[in-house]
């Protein structure tokens, strides 16, 4: 994967550096010298070619920057509960260099492979209970032929064992390929604390009801309208952030294990 035509340099080092630089600044602090440096020396020409053997940032100009930018910005990040959730986006990223360098070396299958993976399903599969969940809009998606696969199983189990039977369903629902790992990573609480962030920008409703409780004179009805402006407004984030869709995977699950008293 060629960086900038560039056949020598695969953006794995930049993305690296980037990810580097990122975390030092989530956590309240200006990047390091060797972070910034070995950015500047990732970038491709001319800039890499520019950049200097060394670097030091002057300590009073860092305590400066650490002053009036870092600190301020992580701490509002932070207080509305972002910083989690930026700093496990990155551990996410952070895979991505790793699978540049296997393609740049040559990898061009998953292993084990899929047909291998086919074969052991087919053969050794044994559970009594399964259930598949397919997103509709996962492009990589396999489990339509994964259902197969298990029902060829089934034939083979119960070749040896006729009476044995495997209880397979596959459920189809909103999302794609990153859906079930997706949802606060702090749980419930982190959750709540999202939507009251972020239920004004994306509800449209979420600061003129914290305006309104605000008010001495508020009615009840006015008070009514400022639950159903909150509940809209965490609807909303929910929606737009994908959480609704981890809730129905969440329900799907929750109602399997039930259904077989688990």
């Amino acid at each position: 994967v060629p960086l900038f035509s560039n056949r020598d340099i695969n953006g794995s080092e930049l993305l690296k550096s980037l990810i580097k630089v990122a975390r030092e600044k989530y956590n309240g602090k200006v990047p390091s010298d060797d972070a910034i440096l070995e950015l500047l020396k990732s970038i491709p020409t001319p800039i890499s070619e520019l950049a200097p053997a060394n670097l030091n940032i002057p300590q009073p100009l860092r305590d400066s920057l650490t002053a009036i930018l870092a600190e301020p910005t992580f701490n509002t990040l932070n207080n509305a509960g972002i910083t989690p959730l930026l700093l496990q986006s990155l551990d996410i990223s952070a895979q991505i260099p790793k699978l540049i360098d296997e393609v740049a070396d040559g990898a061009r299958d998953f292993v084990p492979t899929p047909d291998a993976m086919s074969s052991a399903a087919r053969r050794a599969y044994r559970c009594r209970r399964t259930l598949l969940l397919q997103f509709i809009d996962d492009t990589l998606d396999d489990s339509e032929f994964l259902e197969g696969y298990l029902k060829e199983a089934e034939s083979v189990m119960k070749m040896k064992r006729p009476m044995i039977t495997i209880d397979l369903k596959r459920k189809v629902l909103e999302g794609n390929h990153l859906t079930p790992l997706w949802g606060p990573v702090g749980g419930e609480e982190w959750g709540k604390a999202i939507e009251e962030a972020l239920g004004g920008f994306f509800g449209g409703s979420g600061g003129s009801a914290a305006a309104t409780t605000a008010d001495e004179g508020a009615t009840d009805g006015e008070e009514v309208g400022v639950m159903n402006g909150s509940s809209e407004s965490a609807k909303a984030v929910r929606q737009r952030l994908g959480y609704a869709e981890v809730e129905k995977v969440v329900e799907e699950l929750v109602c399997w294990l039930d259904e077989g008293s688990l």
